[in-house]
């Protein structure tokens, strides 16, 4: 048994006494350590608790502006794509203009390779689009070098820029190409032929324009007897353009232009229709060009002097047009010459 007493400070106050068992005494030891313990860790922790939720708190904002610089940087990476895109179709379109009017590439940087594919935007990383940004201004400055040229070619050839060939003798939206300038199974022989130009099938009736400054050397239909081959092409319209180029307008409706006439890029030569051989109202447009040491123009594909028009596969039938081979095709009837 133990005995406690608890004296007051007020000697007047009666003296306490308690008394505790050995067990209790126990009890109260360990109730006693308990509690120091509890004290002690949490005099020890609470420290590291503070530390903790602060480090979370930090880690949330980092997470936070995290995510809007990757989302500021995915946008940037967006533009810059888009950006190349236009780069490349501008090149292209460069291109494009210098082989209509028989600018030397080579000379003129033209034939350098476009810009490499886009990269991947889903996860862009900084370095990457700086990089990007880089190509693209260096891109930039060397196109507008080149339009500079293009310029300044035109400003001394104007006649030249006015007579080629460079729109769509059909406007935009109004046709359909059915077949392509190059080898293709006949519809009518169900044999392979080369096809000198493009079928672009349209309702009868549609305009067809002059594609370039010109003067007219046929209107109506070839005879016969004359030559088979250029009577299949029904009602037709040829056009020459300068010294170097001559167009072809065939399986017209109607025709409101003469022999001798003068047109303008733009003007109704005849509307769409379905006269000779053709299996459906469409325009077959020929383009052909004088070459270097050649007295005959050669058909080429009709889709470069066509400048207001994106066709599928650009790039490709641009390559195709600087090293593809001599077509077979029928040469222009003596009265043509």
């Amino acid at each position: 048994m133990f005995e406690i007493q608890f004296h007051p400070a007020d000697i007047r106050k009666p003296v306490r006494y308690f008394f505790l068992s050995r067990a209790g005494a126990r009890w109260l030891a360990v109730a006693t350590v308990v509690v120091a313990i509890t004290v002690i860790a949490g005099l020890t922790l609470a420290p590291l608790g503070l530390q903790g939720l602060m480090l979370t708190s930090e880690h949330r904002r980092l997470t936070h502006l995290n995510r809007m610089h990757f989302e500021v940087l995915s946008r940037r990476v967006a533009s810059l794509e888009s950006l190349t895109k236009r780069t490349e179709s501008t090149r292209a379109l460069q291109r494009q203009i210098s082989l209509v009017l028989g600018i030397n590439q080579e000379e003129t940087g033209l034939h350098e390779a476009i810009l490499p594919p886009p990269f991947v935007v889903h996860q862009p990383k900084a370095h990457e689009a700086l990089d990007r940004g880089v190509a693209l201004f260096t891109e930039s400055s060397a196109l507008l070098s080149l339009a500079d040229d293009l310029s300044a070619f035109a400003r001394e050839h104007q006649t030249l820029v006015l007579t080629v060939p460079s729109i769509c003798p059909i406007a935009a939206g109004e046709f359909v190409l059915t077949s392509p300038f190059g080898e293709r199974t006949s519809p009518f022989t169900n044999t392979r032929d080369f096809h000198a130009g493009l079928d672009l099938a349209a309702r009868k009736g549609t305009p067809v324009m002059a594609a370039g400054d010109g003067h007219v050397v046929f209107a109506g239909r070839f005879p016969l007897r004359r030559n088979a081959r250029w009577w299949r092409f029904g009602n037709a319209v040829v056009i020459r353009h300068g010294d170097n180029f001559l167009t072809i307008y065939a399986h017209l409706d109607e025709i409101s232009v003469k022999r001798g006439h003068d047109v303008k890029r733009g003007r109704t030569i005849g509307t769409v229709g379905n006269s000779g051989w053709s299996t459906s109202p469409h325009l077959h447009y020929e383009v052909r060009a004088l070459r270097d040491g050649t007295n005959e123009p050669v058909p080429v594909d009709p889709r470069i002097h066509i400048l207001d028009h994106q066709w599928t596969g650009h790039e490709a039938m641009l390559i195709a047009a600087r090293y593809a081979p001599r077509p077979d095709f029928d040469p222009l009837p003596s009265r043509l010459r």
